[in-house]
């Protein structure tokens, strides 16, 4: 543990190591900070920062962290439940819990199965396409202009398509209901926050109820679409299922209670749920996917030896002129297993530049073992599983800052070799990320029609010459630090031009 105040507790210790980085990077930093400050520390610590924050467990070390995640899986803290209350009230996979959990989690599951997202690969080509297309625009502009905005919208475009099989069109157009949605996540709060007003801001439940209507008026119709559509396969006999998450889903919902096709319209709890889940898709799929795309693409573009070998095995795989992919993926998806190299690029990006970490709630009577066999209370804690400490920790990876793939195409021999259980960006254990097959293979699509067409460039250098500050602008030598939750800071401005 750091060196406790008897009355502060940590607070001068967090305040020394927040020095040191720049004031509006991300929280997830401190863990490893405080590593790399008092290096005899060891990955289990307690933190206590009281009054902001309740006394925190930090875990980072991925044998301690199966315990919390698959051997005895504690609920999630509830700072979360209230954060995601204005988008879901509560009806969403991250806030449920127990049996309602499972059984949800089992009726969500067959849309986000690699086998099924294998059938909506070309939707998500398409999608990719349009991505392309406005790039291009900048190309031939050559401005600078914020990466982070248009691999928002491409996610969002591509969970619409997945999830309602709904053009959102975002990429080249303003969708209401993502615009609410938008206003929605600037006026969410963790309560945690050092300013009151944003917590308790009496405007606050007029915008959510707002947004939330804006958002409800545009999903329910869609949902409403795939059950007259379900019901009309019914009646002819027609068995060809939908592709949608939400068919998949409403499919499994209707199988689990039949009793629902009697109705003239939807059944009114799944109605409610499903739009709540929709959301949150929505809200947390895009902009974890969006920010990982960012760092790819910067990782890329500072690692020219990385990004040949990545352009040779896309030759080697979909042929040696770059538009023929577009065709060649849309018509047999599984060329997509075949990049070894690529998948080893996308999991290195993101074990650097996590999107995001877990939090869970102790529980009376429940301790967490180390290595050496001592033991940590959970009770009254905050739990935190900090994937970037982790993911940064030489105990587990070699060079751990350093960009290097090929630990990823490693031998179990090599001292590269992935520590089994310390890549965790999506999580582990049965509450793992259900979105993780999506990001891969949207990742790799990405890849496989941006790589060989376009050079991206950061631009910080014009973006600091403007601004002129001597504040900290890095954190361990990195530029583009992670700030806000988790992008990519001042939204990875940049310039690209035709390769």
């Amino acid at each position: 543990m750091p060196p406790l105040n008897p009355v502060f507790g940590h607070l001068f210790v967090l305040a020394k190591v927040m020095a040191k980085i720049p004031k509006d990077a991300h929280q997830h930093y401190l863990p490893d900070q405080l590593r790399r400050t008092y290096p005899e520390m060891g990955p289990i610590f307690y933190l206590d920062a009281w009054p902001f924050i309740s006394l925190t467990l930090v875990v980072a070390s991925p044998s301690t962290l199966a315990q919390i995640t698959t051997e005895h899986t504690l609920l999630k803290f509830p700072a979360i439940r209230d954060f995601l209350y204005p988008l879901t009230n509560g009806r969403d996979l991250v806030s449920m819990d127990g049996q309602e959990w499972k059984m949800w989690r089992s009726i969500f599951n067959p849309g986000f199965s690699a086998k099924h997202l294998m059938t909506v690969v070309p939707d998500i080509v398409k999608e990719t396409n349009v991505f392309c297309e406005v790039l291009q625009k900048h190309a031939n502009r050559q401005d600078v202009f914020p990466m982070k905005g248009l691999t928002d919208n491409l996610a969002m475009d591509v969970i619409g398509a997945v999830v309602l099989d709904s053009n959102l069109n975002t990429q080249l157009s303003t969708n209401p209901m993502v615009e609410a949605l938008r206003r929605q996540m600037l006026w969410m709060a963790f309560g945690s926050e050092g300013n009151p007003l944003t917590q308790y801001n009496p405007l606050r439940p007029l915008v959510h109820a707002y947004n939330t209507w804006h958002m409800d008026r545009y999903i329910s119709p869609e949902i409403d679409a795939r059950f007259a559509m379900q019901k009309a396969q019914a009646k002819a006999q027609d068995r060809t299922p939908g592709k949608s998450v939400i068919d998949l889903a409403l499919t499994s919902y209707l199988k689990q209670n039949p009793e629902a096709t009697s109705t003239q319209g939807i059944d009114n709890h799944f109605r409610k749920l499903a739009i709540s889940q929709v959301k949150l898709f929505l809200f947390s799929g895009h902009d974890t996917t969006s920010s990982s795309l960012c760092y790819i693409l910067y990782l890329l573009s500072t690692h020219p030896d990385s990004l040949s070998r990545l352009r040779a095995e896309h030759d080697g795989i979909f042929g040696v002129d770059p538009s023929q992919a577009v065709d060649l993926i849309t018509e047999d998806p599984y060329l997509l297993n075949k990049l070894p190299y690529t998948v080893a690029v996308i999991k290195e990006s993101i074990r650097l530049f996590p999107a995001a970490s877990t939090t869970r709630s102790g529980e009376p009577g429940f301790s967490i073992t180390d290595s050496k066999g001592r033991q940590y209370p959970t009770e009254g804690c905050l739990v935190w599983l900090i994937s970037h400490a982790i993911q940064r920790d030489p105990a587990y990876w070699p060079q751990p800052d350093e960009y290097i793939p090929d630990r990823w195409l490693s031998a179990p021999d090599d001292p590269l070799y992935p520590v089994k259980g310390a890549w965790r960006p999506f999580e582990h254990g049965p509450r793992a990320c259900i979105g993780l097959e999506l990001s891969m293979i949207e990742m790799k699509i990405v890849l496989a029609l941006v790589a060989r067409s376009f050079v991206i460039e950061a631009a910080y250098k014009a973006s600091d010459a403007r601004d002129g500050s001597a504040a900290i602008k890095t954190v361990n030598g990195e530029r583009v630090y992670q700030w806000g939750a988790g992008q990519p800071c001042e939204n990875l401005p940049c310039r690209v031009k035709n390769f």
